[in-house]
């Protein structure tokens, strides 16, 4: 099938640094980017909370082995991909964050997303044994000693394992909604500013040639390129791609 041109803006982004328009023009689609991939941080964070929500509510606290294994994975990876796309920072050639409005949260709002921030630092990412989200100890080390047969001192060490915790499955569901409405919004303003630059950066055809590329090609079928022609301008439309 015939498509219109697709120009790798990435690849574009790395050679605009003649005039003061182009760098401008480089950083916007920098952000655009950024922006994108932060929602869809966001957006997979969310769909792990809709099926961890289906099965609490279904099951309530009670899981097997394998049940146990995918409620954590489930929320570990909700509560990691809400900071990454929130809050932490990233290093020179990292995707970095986009940091919430501070000014615009509710004090409870400051909170939940304070606690999840602490709960992906001390808990997650790392280990504080003295960490807690809300009332709930998630590492919980125990270091002890028992008398053997022959009476002498063993010992011994046990710690908790959090499979889920309510709290934090209703923080992130009080949090990610107002998330996605602010990327959202943060993506659509950083396109229309970066179309724009577009214009001003006055780029040649012969540029734009240089950076063509086959979509079939990157992105592997017909239907494929199909679905990202149907959803330009639709900043959260997504599916899944079998690669």
């Amino acid at each position: 099938m015939k498509y219109p041109p697709f120009v790798d803006f990435l690849a574009l982004s790395k050679s605009l640094n003649r005039t003061s328009e182009q760098k401008k023009l480089k950083g916007l689609l920098l952000q655009v980017w950024r922006a994108e991939a932060c929602l869809g941080d966001l957006l997979q964070a969310s769909d792990c909370c809709k099926i961890l929500r289906a099965k609490v509510d279904e099951k309530g606290e009670t899981f097997g082995p394998e049940e146990q294994t995918t409620v954590k994975a489930l929320q570990t990876t909700a509560v990691n991909l809400y900071v990454r796309a929130t809050s932490t920072s990233g290093k020179l050639g990292e995707r970095g964050s986009i940091q919430l409005n501070n000014s615009e949260l509710t004090k409870g709002q400051k909170e939940d997303h304070r606690d999840l921030i602490n709960l992906r630092n001390n808990a997650l990412a790392h280990v504080n044994p003295e960490h807690k989200m809300r009332d709930r100890v998630w590492h919980k080390v125990i270091l002890f000693a028992v008398p053997n047969r022959i009476g002498q001192l063993t010992p011994a060490a046990a710690t908790n394992e959090t499979t889920w915790n309510r709290a934090t499955l209703e923080c992130l569901e009080r949090m990610l909604p107002l998330a996605i409405t602010f990327m959202e919004a943060n993506f659509v303003a950083k396109l229309k500013a970066a179309q724009e630059a577009l214009g001003d950066a006055e780029l040649s055809e012969k540029t734009f040639q240089k950076f063509l590329f086959d979509p079939v090609d990157v992105f592997g079928s017909d239907a494929i390129v199909q679905r990202i022609l149907e959803s330009r301008g639709k900043a959260s439309d997504r599916f899944w791609v079998e690669e």
